[in-house]
C-alpha cells in the first residue's frame, strides 16, 4: 500500500524541465534515466508539449520512482503523483480491452504495434474501456521478442516446447507458453536475472535484443528462434490524473491530444532502430537467430487459438465485437509493417 507520507520528501525531489507555468505535472518515471524508451520518446514528448502550450502545462520528473512498476496507476489515482505509466499488464482486472497488444504474435514491430493499438482503441475501445480517475493519452508497445535457448534446444517444432523451462512475464505470455507445454516460472522482469543465471530455466522470452543487453542475460544465451509478428511485446498505457487533466485548458488539452495518441506512437520508430542495432550485436557476440518455419507458425497459431478466443470473450462482454477488433487490430499492424 502506497503511504503518502512517506513520499512526501521524495516528491520534493523533482527535474523541472522547464520554468514555471499554469500547470505544472509531477510526472512519474519508473525506468533507468538511459532507458531508450524514456531518452529517445517519453523525455522529448514532455519536452515538445511544454514548447507548444508556450510554457502553460510543464512536468518534474522525480529523481526516483514514487511507486513500484504495478502500483503506477494507483499512485495517480491517489494523487501522489499527477501522471506517469503502467505496462497495461498490470490491468488485466480492469482493463480487458487494452490487453490487445499482448497477445502471442501480434506485433511485427514497436512502431507498428504502437499506431495499431491506439487505432484500435480510438475505433473500438474509447467508448466502453475507461482508466478510472485518468485521461489516457497514449498506448505504446516496444519492440517485440521471440523465445530464446541458453543450450542447444532449437524451437524448429511445436513438440521442442514441451518440458522447456522457460521464465516468462505473467499473464498472456505465461498463458501462451503453458499452452505449448512449457514448464513457466512467471515472474517481474527486475527478476529475469535471478532466475535466468540461476539455472532455474534453460530458456525465456518477453524481451527484445537490447533488453538481453541491458538485462545482462546475452552471456547465457545461444539461440533465439523469431516469428514475423514476434512472440510478446510489453505494452503500456500512459495518462495524466482528471484532477490535473482539468486545470489545462481545453486549447492546450487539444495541442497535448495532438502530440499523444498516434503522434507518440509514431516515435517509437527510434526503438526499433535500436531494436535493428542490438540484433547485430546479438549475433556478433555468437548468438544465432532462428526463423520460424511456416508450418511452426501455423501450429502456434492454432495452440494459441484459444488464448485468442480468452480474449475475444473478454471484448464481446464489454459490448465490442471482440473478432472485428482483433482482425482490425492485425490489419492494421500488417499495414503499417509494409509501410502504409
Amino acid at each position: 500500500m502506497l503511504k503518502f507520507p512517506q513520499l512526501v520528501a521524495a516528491a520534493l525531489l523533482v527535474t523541472p524541465l522547464s520554468a514555471q507555468a499554469d500547470t505544472t505535472i509531477l510526472f512519474n518515471n519508473f525506468l533507468g534515466p538511459s532507458d531508450t524508451l524514456y531518452t529517445d520518446v517519453i523525455h522529448p514528448w514532455l519536452q515538445d508539449i511544454e514548447a507548444q502550450t508556450e510554457g502553460r502545462v510543464n512536468f518534474q520528473i522525480p529523481e526516483a520512482s514514487l511507486a513500484p512498476p504495478p502500483e503506477q496507476l494507483t499512485m495517480v489515482q491517489q494523487g501522489i503523483a499527477d501522471g506517469g505509466f503502467i505496462m497495461t499488464g498490470f490491468l488485466e482486472g480492469s482493463n480487458p480491452l487494452l490487453q490487445i497488444s499482448m497477445l502471442p504474435s501480434v506485433n511485427a514491430s514497436a512502431t507498428a504495434g504502437s499506431i495499431a493499438s491506439w487505432r484500435t482503441y480510438e475505433t473500438y475501445f474509447s467508448d466502453v474501456e475507461k482508466v478510472e480517475g485518468v485521461e489516457l493519452l497514449a498506448l505504446l508497445t516496444v519492440a517485440p521478442g521471440g523465445f530464446y535457448s541458453m543450450n542447444d534446444r532449437v524451437f524448429e517444432n511445436i513438440s521442442d516446447f514441451e518440458g522447456a523451462k522457460f521464465w516468462a512475464l505473467p499473464g498472456y505470455a505465461s498463458r501462451a507458453l503453458t499452452e505449448l507445454g512449457a514448464v513457466v516460472s512467471p515472474g517481474p522482469a527486475v527478476r529475469m536475472y535471478e532466475v535466468i543465471s540461476g539455472g532455474v530455466v534453460d530458456a525465456y522470452c518477453c524481451i527484445n535484443y537490447p533488453s538481453v543487453s541491458n538485462f545482462n542475460v546475452l552471456q547465457f544465451t545461444k539461440s533465439v528462434t523469431v516469428l514475423p509478428n514476434d512472440f510478446y511485446s510489453p505494452a503500456f498505457a500512459f495518462y495524466v490524473s482528471d484532477e490535473i487533466w482539468d486545470t489545462i485548458s481545453p486549447e492546450d488539452q487539444a495541442t497535448i491530444h495532438k502530440l499523444s495518441g498516434e503522434a507518440l506512437a509514431q516515435r517509437l520508430a527510434a526503438t526499433d532502430d535500436i531494436d535493428d542495432q542490438y540484433r547485430e550485436a546479438f549475433l556478433e557476440a555468437g548468438g544465432e537467430i532462428h526463423e520460424a518455419s511456416d508450418e511452426l507458425i501455423a501450429a502456434l497459431a492454432e495452440a494459441w487459438s484459444p488464448i485468442y478466443q480468452s480474449w475475444i470473450d473478454a471484448a464481446d462482454a464489454t459490448g465490442i465485437d471482440g473478432a472485428a477488433a482483433l482482425a482490425y487490430y492485425r490489419e492494421q499492424v500488417a499495414l503499417i509493417a509494409a509501410g502504409n
